[in-house]
């Protein structure tokens, strides 16, 4: 095993680790990790198999915690938002991806951070919004792999509690996942060497399960927090900068 491929065990093994004990964390870590080890389009059907693996492992326990009324929008605007991803995933090249996929994990920090936050409004105006939370989490689930996000992102600012964003965030990741893989069969296509190396990542992706169920419980809010954040930071710079060489053709 080459250090390219060690590396990518480990950054899964952390990522499916960071999404069972909070529900996200998995897309944004490993997702361009393998995107900038791969260099390839397929790196974004991989994120979403093992990403799809993790939240069917994990969401049978955590059904009842699931806000369904929210989870309803946001589904019903990822009917709009995962046709308009493939769009994106088959228009542009893996530069721009990575881009995206930078600017996915640059936003999630100000969300963690506090920096951006909704603006608070009537019952009508949060449901479109929600919608439209929806038709972004669909387009980032097809383009970049990356669904939760942005609906994590809406339940954070909404003061959800720490199980319920969880839950919804997994059962979304469920749907959009299944929903996202079969659109990528259909229109694009999965090489089988694709599906071998899937394959070959779902022994680390359970062993970072089970890690992070044991590990939600010794871990405090506030810790986890300033981890997340310095890694989503880390890996948002890695992002643009392997981006930009690429464009200036070092890469």
């Amino acid at each position: 095993m080459d250090a390219a491929m060690l590396a990518l065990q480990v950054s899964v093994l952390a990522a499916a680790l960071l999404q069972a004990a909070t529900g996200i964390g998995f897309g944004l870590l490993a997702g361009p990790v393998i995107l900038l080890t791969l260099n390839s389009g397929a790196a974004i059907q991989i994120s979403l198999m093992l990403s799809l693996l993790i939240a069917l492992v994990l969401t049978p326990t955590l059904v009842i915690d699931i806000d369904r009324p929210l989870l309803k929008r946001v589904m019903l605007g990822s009917l709009a938002g995962f046709p308009l991803g493939i769009l994106v995933f088959r228009a542009i090249d893996v530069g721009l991806l990575k881009l995206l996929a930078g600017s996915a994990v640059f936003y999630m920090v100000l969300t963690v951070t506090g920096a951006v936050r909704f603006a608070r409004s009537n019952r009508d105006a949060r449901g479109i919004r929600d919608l439209g939370v929806g038709v972004l989490s669909g387009a980032m689930c097809t383009s970049i792999a990356m669904p939760g996000p942005a609906v994590a992102a809406r339940m954070a600012a909404m003061a959800q509690s720490k199980d319920i964003v969880r839950a919804t965030v997994l059962m979304v990741l469920v749907l959009s996942n299944m929903a996202a893989i079969t659109l990528q069969a259909a229109l694009v296509g999965i090489a089988r060497e694709t599906l071998e190396l899937t394959a070959w990542l779902m022994p680390a992706t359970l062993i970072g399960v089970a890690a992070g169920r044991k590990a939600v419980t010794l871990v405090s809010e506030r810790g986890f927090r300033i981890v997340l954040t310095l890694l989503l930071s880390a890996t948002s710079l890695s992002l643009f900068a392997n981006a930009l060489a690429g464009m200036l053709g070092y890469v």
